[in-house]
């Protein structure tokens, strides 16, 4: 890239210096129990094949925060001190570079790279249980219980959107504070309802699930709620 270039992906690419959703902090162990049945019911209620965590241990054992191999972040309801309403995580993955050169006529010499530090975006979870209620009218205008239903969906799922927007911005403020180069994630789980608006680029990859010894239909991704590692 280009001088110019290279100032205009910055610009477009900049973020915020500090988080912004109100009762944000690193998880802690206190915190398990709640995060461990917030997380089940997220999965459970949104997507078609998820792991079920059984026990608190499970739970501290993938997500509590341990330096440089995963972070994970809670939101403390300011209401109700103490409960968790929300709470995502992600774990670094290095790559190595290969080949790395200084750029030739460059007045400056640029850093030579020796490996790009990623973040990749792991579990998170938030409520779903909002009291959406229908209007005589909405409901006339619906004509059936499926139609309720799926208008019903339908602003629910626009609710997690902003909400999952909210927090996942700042899961990329953090990562960058953390020393991240680049942060990355799956077309899975709810991850469609913010990547464009957050300014990911698609990636070029394909992973693929073979569940052994059992007989399953073909899943959609946005329907997988298994997280790799």
């Amino acid at each position: 890239l280009s001088a110019p270039e290279l100032a205009k992906v910055v610009a477009t690419m900049r973020l915020p210096t500090t988080p912004s959703v109100p009762g944000l902090r690193a998880m802690r162990k206190g915190d398990v129990g709640q995060v461990r049945k917030l997380l089940n019911r997220f999965l459970k209620r949104r997507f078609e094949i998820v792991p079920v965590f059984r026990t608190d241990a499970e739970v501290a054992h993938w997500l509590m925060p341990r330096t440089d191999v995963v972070w994970t972040y809670v939101v403390e309801d300011a209401g109700r001190p103490g409960r968790i309403t929300d709470f995502f995580s992600f774990y670094s993955l290095p790559s190595a570079v290969l080949k790395s050169e200084s750029r030739k006529g460059a007045k400056k010499a640029a850093p030579v790279y020796r490996s790009v530090n990623a973040a990749y975006l792991f579990y998170y979870g938030t409520r779903d249980d909002y009291d959406i209620s229908l209007t005589p009218n909405e409901r006339e205008m619906c004509g059936g219980a499926k139609r309720e239903k799926a208008l019903v969906r339908a602003r629910t799922d626009e609710l997690i959107r902003k909400r999952l927007l909210e927090l996942m911005a700042d899961a990329l403020v953090l990562a960058r504070n953390a020393g991240f180069d680049v942060f990355n994630c799956l077309d899975m789980m709810d991850n469609s309802m913010f990547i464009r608006e957050l300014k990911f680029g698609p990636g070029d990859g394909y992973l693929r699930y073979y569940l052994f010894n059992y007989m399953a239909r073909a899943i959609e991704s946005p329907k997988v709620g298994f997280v790799m590692l």
